[in-house]
């Protein structure tokens, strides 16, 4: 749920490429918010707030841009 390749979207009628965004929250920093949106007309998709050590080990088992465009090549 958190990283969708493409999702529905109610404004643009149709699936759509999503956008994943993440910022920290709090003064501690300790919490972090997971925004997807549609990239075409960028809806809020859908939000979820987790603890920020769960977001760093996702996007550090999550594959890079670079190393995924290294692998098409």
């Amino acid at each position: 749920m958190l990283t969708p390749k493409e999702q529905w979207c109610h404004r643009c009628n149709r699936y759509v490429a999503t956008e994943v965004k993440h910022s920290k929250v709090g003064k501690l920093g300790k919490l972090a918010k997971i925004v997807v949106s549609c990239r075409k007309c960028r809806m809020t998709l859908s939000s979820k707030t987790t603890s920020a050590s769960v977001l760093e080990k996702m996007t550090a088992k999550a594959p890079t841009n670079e190393a995924v465009h290294a692998e098409k090549e």
